[in-house]
């Protein structure tokens, strides 16, 4: 059991570590299936050259490199040779730098660097429990597939939807199909942002979740979901990722 504290900027969860010995911090990413390098730190590694899709603001493809990480040190756990891609991610670090100045942001952590344990977050306490020592008892489970990413099933405007499970995603993404279907008021502090009445995990229900109606083919490719969900709902409860036994458990 390992027990890590967390920045939380802006619901990304920024978690420090040390890459080939360079030290900063790494967002803490279900919704990435590989774990990829800012490569402002990482100028000196050699791989083979690929296109990777982003998303910020609309979908974009950028260049980046297929190679491996000798060491990524988070606390006292350590991961050795670990395929990684490095690319530019100024746009997280510029955006990251708004809220906090001096943030050295080196990349974000993807499912196959941890998916083969569970984790216990908490953000009222800012941290994350590596392979907790804890009981379940009194607690909710919300079944979890794992596929090419974490993907858990939701109640909205009373109908069953899929969505990744993704602790990098700070607001919703929903499909663009649904924009008819679901009852939406304008954010007032977020122009594009709509307000979600209602979200619902099992018996755990969300209030006015901030959402944006989006194109999500680039997520299609990879698993067949409606949508995209982290921070709005793994916030409001202490929630427990387990991925080898395929559940999310709400406290």
């Amino acid at each position: 059991m390992e027990t890590i504290a967390f920045k939380n900027l802006a619901g990304i969860i920024l978690i420090p570590a040390r890459a080939n010995g360079i030290e900063g911090w790494f967002a803490f990413d279900t919704g990435a299936m590989q774990t990829a390098l800012n490569s402002h730190y990482f100028s000196d590694l050699e791989g083979e050259n690929k296109q990777v899709a982003l998303f910020n603001e609309s979908m974009a493809v950028n260049g980046a490199l297929e190679t491996k990480l000798r060491e990524l040190a988070l606390g006292n756990i350590t991961v050795n040779d670990l395929a990684v891609i490095c690319t530019d991610m100024a746009y997280v670090e510029n955006s990251l730098r708004t809220v906090a100045p001096d943030i050295r942001f080196l990349g974000s952590i993807g499912m196959e660097a941890f998916g083969n344990v569970p984790f216990l977050l908490d953000y009222e306490r800012s941290d994350i429990t590596v392979a907790p020592d804890i009981s379940t008892e009194g607690a909710e489970r919300i079944p979890l597939s794992v596929e090419a990413l974490p993907v858990i099933t939701l109640e909205l405007a009373g109908e069953l939807h899929r969505f990744v499970l993704d602790t990098g995603a700070n607001t919703c993404l929903l499909s663009s199909e649904l924009s008819d279907k679901i009852a939406a008021s304008p954010s007032p502090d977020s122009p594009g942002v709509c307000l979600i009445p209602k979200i619902k995990a099992g018996a755990h229900e969300y209030q006015n979740i901030a959402a944006v109606f989006t194109d999500i083919a680039y997520i299609r490719d990879r698993v067949d979901v409606d949508g995209v969900i982290g921070y709005q709902i793994l916030s409001a409860q202490r929630s427990l990722l387990d991925f080898p036994n395929a559940a999310l458990w709400l406290f």
